[in-house]
């Protein structure tokens, strides 16, 4: 999924940052990987490194965008130094390429380290009047929900019911992400694909033959 941060904070964006805390604005933060820190782990992260050298947690939102079709807010936390600002973010990307986010603060989106698996759901608007892109939103939102019934951290097993609902939703929301790179990718954009080719000479190329 093309979910990247922002190149510029559109209209839109700003109107969800205004949502989420209207009394500040977000700011792009450089990434800063510290040794032992892990991707989608940045308050444990945090916590040790406030533990170790003092200062403190800054609550808010990381800010993504799939362009045309949707953008969100993920909860998200940065180190703040003993002396202050600037702000530090410790916690490397899932995705490499990434080297900078787009960060909210909000001291109201705190992290409950009583209970962590309850996952809090990323804030998702779409970019589009689409069918197709209100229920890939609505499948994630599914997804969220049921891991939250499962208690615990990191790997955990789902069984049932709620294995059944989470593997067709898995299965839903592939093939529905599939129809969204089709139709929404840019002619001139490297193929979603990675073949290092444009979308247009690649599986664009499908798109121009209907």
């Amino acid at each position: 999924m093309p979910v990247r941060t922002p190149q510029f904070m559109t209209p839109q964006i700003l109107d969800l940052c205004r949502e989420l805390n209207p009394a500040v604005r977000p700011a792009f933060l450089g990434i800063a990987p510290e040794p032992g820190c892990e991707p989608n782990d940045c308050f444990q992260s945090v916590q040790r490194k406030v533990m170790k050298q003092g200062g403190r947690m800054q609550f808010g939102w990381a800010i993504w965008e799939w362009p045309h079709v949707f953008i969100e807010a993920e909860h998200h936390a940065v180190y703040v130094p003993p002396e202050g600002p600037p702000w530090a973010d410790i916690s490397p990307s899932a995705m490499p390429d990434v080297t900078r986010r787009l960060f909210l603060p909000d001291d109201t989106a705190t992290y409950d380290f009583e209970n962590e698996g309850i996952r809090r759901d990323n804030v998702r608007r779409p970019l589009a009047d689409d069918p197709l892109i209100l229920r890939f939103l609505d499948l994630n939102h599914e997804m969220n929900s049921i891991m939250n019934t499962i208690p615990g951290v990191g790997r955990v097993t789902l069984s049932g019911d709620a294995a059944v609902r989470y593997q067709r939703n898995v299965h839903e929301a592939a093939l529905i992400e599939m129809q969204l790179l089709m139709k929404y990718t840019s002619q001139n954009a490297p193929c979603f694909c990675g073949s290092g080719q444009k979308f247009k000479r690649c599986h664009g190329q499908a798109r121009i033959a209907r």
